[in-house]
């Protein structure tokens, strides 16, 4: 019995190449940053995490490895939004 892998199982088995790797890591930096901005408004965010993976998504698009770039990229700009959406309900919650 078998099954297809998923890109994240792809990834994994062919291993993340130095682009992406290195795209990620600039990718948190931001992210940290951009926390690190929030946290002196008082809220309490994760950009990083949406960041690291858009990164390795656009380092894997560089890499040519386009499954794994399209989902990395999806799920990064899915994390961006709900950071937006969560210091959005942060900020509201917080003038209430």
């Amino acid at each position: 019995m078998s099954r297809e892998l998923n890109a994240s199982e792809i990834a994994q088995v062919s291993g993340a190449g130095f682009v992406a790797e290195l795209a990620g890591t600039i990718g948190g930096a931001i992210g940290s940053v951009v926390d690190a901005g929030t946290a002196l408004g008082g809220l309490k965010t994760d950009a990083t995490s949406a960041a690291t993976t858009l990164g390795k998504g656009i380092g894997s698009l560089l890499e040519f490895n386009l499954s794994g770039a399209i989902s990395q990229i999806g799920s990064g700009l899915i994390g961006i939004v709900n950071f937006g959406i969560d210091a959005i309900s942060q900020l509201i919650t917080k003038k209430s």
